[in-house]
C-alpha cells in the first residue's frame, strides 16, 4: 500500500485524461456527425487507446523496470511524437511545405535524378504534386498546400486521396512543382529525404510518403536525444523535459529542419559537457566528432553556431597542454568555417556588403547591417521594445501555443503550458544529495552563449523580416529558442535551492500525460473545424 501511495500522483493524472480524453471524444463525435465522417471518432478512439498504451509502457520503465533515462527518452518521443504527427497532419508545421520541397530535392539525389529543374522547382511525382495543391488551381495565387489550415476538411483530403495506397505508373513521371528548396545545408534533410525515398521505392501516394518523410525525422530527433542524454553526466531530465514540449514533438514530427537543429544542438552541447566533467581525457576520435557535428549544424542557422562556445568549458589539460587545444581548436573552427562558407557564401556575402534589403510581406524597405551600425540607439531600443512586447508571446509559443502553421487555435491551453513550464522549473532545482558540476563561471558562460544566441536571432530577423516602420523586431518565434533551452535550465541547481519531494521520473511523467491530453484535444479540434 506504501509503494501504491508513493505513485498516486501519476495514477491521478492518468485518470483525469481518462476523463478528459472522454470529454474530447463528444467533441470528436459532435464534429463527425455534422460532417458526415463516422470515421473520425474511429480515429480518436485508437489515438487514445494507443495514448493509454504508450503512458502504461512508459510507467513501467520509469517506474519498476527502471529503464535508463535515454530509453525512456527516446521512447517518449517516438510515441508522443507519433501522436503530434497524426494529430497534426502532413505539411502543417511552420513552413513545413518548404522544407518537404528541400527533402524531397534531397531525395532526388539518392535516386540519381536532378533534385531540380532549369529555373530551380523541385521536380517530383506527378501524384506529388497534389501536396501543394490541394484544392487543383492552375495560377499560383489560387494555389493551396495540404495542411495550410486544419479543418475537417484536411482530414476528407488526406482519406480520399489515401485510399488504394499504391501509385499506378503514369502518376510516377516527374514533373517540375512550384517550390525551390531552402537555401541551407543539405544535411539538414536528410533523415526526412531517407522516408520520403523509402517511400518511393515502394511506390507508395503522397500521403504515406509525407508521413514516412515526417517519421524519419522524428526517428533521427529521437536518436539524438537518446544519444545526448547517454553521454551528458547530469541535467538527463533536463533534455528529457524539453524534448516532449508539445511544440518540441510538433517540430520533431514534421518535415521542418528544426528537429534536426534542435537534436544536432542538443547532443553537442551535452557531449562538451561530456568531455568537460566526465571523460578523463579527449581523443584524436572527439575532436573528430565535435568537427563533424559543427560542420553539420553551423550551417543550418547561423546564429546557432555560438553554441560552439559550449567547447570551452572544456578544460584544456584534458586535451594535453595548450598546444594540443590549440590544434583541436583549430580543427573544429576550419570544418565549422568550410562548411559556412560552402553553404551561405552568398547570404555573408550580402551582410559583408551591407545589400539593400526590402520586406517583402510588409512591401517597404527593411533594415541592413549599415543602418544598425550607424544607428546604435535604434538597434538597442528595437531590441529592448521587443523583448518587453513579445517576451511573453515567445514563452508561451516555446512551449505549445499556436500550433500548426502559428495558428492561434490550435494551441494547448494555458493551464497545460503553466504546468509543464512549471515541470521544467521543478526539473531545474537540485534535489537533495544531488552533486553540483557547473560553477559560477561556467553557468555564466552558458548565460551569456542563450543571451548571445538571442540577440544573435533579434539581429537576423530584424535585418531579413523587419520593415522600417516597425517599432518592434518581426518574425522572432518561441520555436527558435528551443535549441538552448535544456542547458539555460541546468543552470539553475545551486545549494541554496534544494527539492526534498517529488522525483524526476515523476514529473517526466506528468509532461508525457500533459502530451497526451494536447494530442486528443488536438485532433478533436481540427475534426469540429468544418
Amino acid at each position: 500500500m506504501k509503494q501504491m501511495r508513493g505513485y498516486k500522483g501519476p495514477v491521478v493524472m492518468v485518470f483525469l485524461l481518462t476523463v478528459l480524453g472522454g470529454w474530447h471524444f463528444m467533441d470528436t463525435r459532435t464534429g463527425a456527425f455534422a460532417s458526415g465522417n463516422l470515421w473520425l471518432g474511429t480515429i480518436y478512439g485508437w489515438l487514445f487507446f494507443f495514448a493509454m498504451v504508450f503512458l502504461l509502457i512508459l510507467a513501467a520503465g520509469l517506474f519498476w523496470k527502471k529503464w535508463p533515462l535515454e530509453v525512456c527518452g527516446a521512447l517518449a518521443v517516438c510515441f508522443f511524437g507519433s501522436m503530434y504527427l497524426i494529430a497534426l497532419p502532413p505539411l502543417s508545421a511552420p513552413d513545413e511545405i518548404s522544407h518537404f520541397a528541400s527533402a524531397y530535392g534531397i531525395s532526388n539525389v539518392f535516386l540519381g535524378e536532378s533534385p531540380v529543374d532549369e529555373k530551380g522547382y523541385v521536380r517530383m511525382r506527378l501524384e506529388d504534386e497534389f501536396l501543394q495543391n490541394v484544392n487543383g488551381a492552375s495560377g499560383m495565387e489560387e494555389r493551396v498546400s495540404l495542411g495550410r489550415t486544419l479543418t475537417e476538411k484536411t482530414w476528407e483530403e488526406i482519406r480520399a486521396h489515401a485510399a488504394g495506397g499504391f501509385v499506378s505508373p503514369e502518376r510516377k513521371e516527374m514533373v517540375s512543382s512550384v517550390l525551390k528548396p531552402v537555401k541551407t545545408t543539405p544535411v539538414s534533410y536528410v533523415p526526412q529525404a531517407l522516408g520520403i525515398t523509402f517511400a518511393r521505392l515502394l511506390g507508395v501516394n503522397c500521403i504515406i510518403l509525407a508521413y514516412l518523410g515526417r517519421f524519419f525525422n522524428l526517428l533521427f530527433f529521437a536518436g539524438m536525444i537518446y544519444g545526448a542524454k547517454k553521454v551528458l553526466p547530469f541535467g538527463k531530465m533536463t533534455v528529457c523535459g524539453v524534448s516532449v514540449l508539445p511544440m518540441s514533438l510538433h517540430l520533431a514530427a514534421s518535415c521542418s529542419y528544426d528537429a534536426f537543429i534542435m537534436g544536432m544542438c542538443f547532443f553537442f552541447g551535452s557531449y562538451c559537457l561530456y568531455l568537460a566533467f566526465a571523460k578523463p581525457v579527449v581523443q584524436k576520435r572527439d575532436v573528430v566528432l565535435l568537427a563533424l557535428l559543427a560542420a553539420a549544424f553551423g550551417p543550418c542557422k547561423m546564429v546557432y553556431a555560438v553554441l560552439l562556445g559550449f567547447a570551452l568549458l572544456i578544460p584544456v589539460k584534458k586535451f594535453g597542454g595548450w598546444k594540443n587545444w590549440g590544434i583541436s581548436a583549430a580543427v573544429v573552427a576550419a570544418a565549422f568555417l568550410a562548411a559556412m562558407i560552402l553553404v551561405n557564401r552568398e547570404t555573408i556575402s550580402d551582410y559583408a556588403v551591407g545589400a539593400d534589403t526590402y520586406v517583402s510581406w510588409a512591401g517597404e524597405e527593411g533594415f541592413s547591417i549599415p543602418y544598425i551600425l550607424h544607428n546604435p540607439r535604434v538597434y538597442v531600443r528595437m531590441m529592448y521594445e521587443t523583448l518587453v512586447h513579445q517576451g511573453d508571446e515567445w514563452a508561451l509559443s516555446m512551449l505549445g501555443e499556436s500550433l500548426g502553421n502559428l495558428d492561434p487555435v490550435l494551441s494547448v491551453p494555458f493551464f497545460v503550458l503553466v504546468f509543464l513550464a512549471a515541470c521544467l522549473a521543478l526539473l531545474g532545482i537540485r534535489r537533495a544529495g544531488e552533486a553540483l558540476y557547473l560553477s559560477g563561471w561556467q553557468k555564466a558562460w552558458i548565460l551569456f552563449l542563450a543571451f548571445s544566441c538571442l540577440a544573435g536571432l533579434m539581429t537576423a530577423m530584424m535585418v531579413g523580416w523587419t520593415p522600417l516602420s516597425s517599432g518592434v523586431i518581426e518574425g522572432v518565434q518561441g520555436r527558435y529558442l528551443l535549441p538552448m533551452l535544456p542547458f539555460v535550465i541546468m543552470t539553475m541547481k545551486n545549494d541554496r535551492l534544494v527539492r526534498t519531494a517529488g522525483s524526476d521520473e515523476k514529473l517526466f511523467f506528468y509532461m508525457c500525460v500533459l502530451d497526451c491530453y494536447g494530442a486528443l484535444r488536438l485532433f478533436s479540434i481540427v475534426s469540429m473545424r468544418l
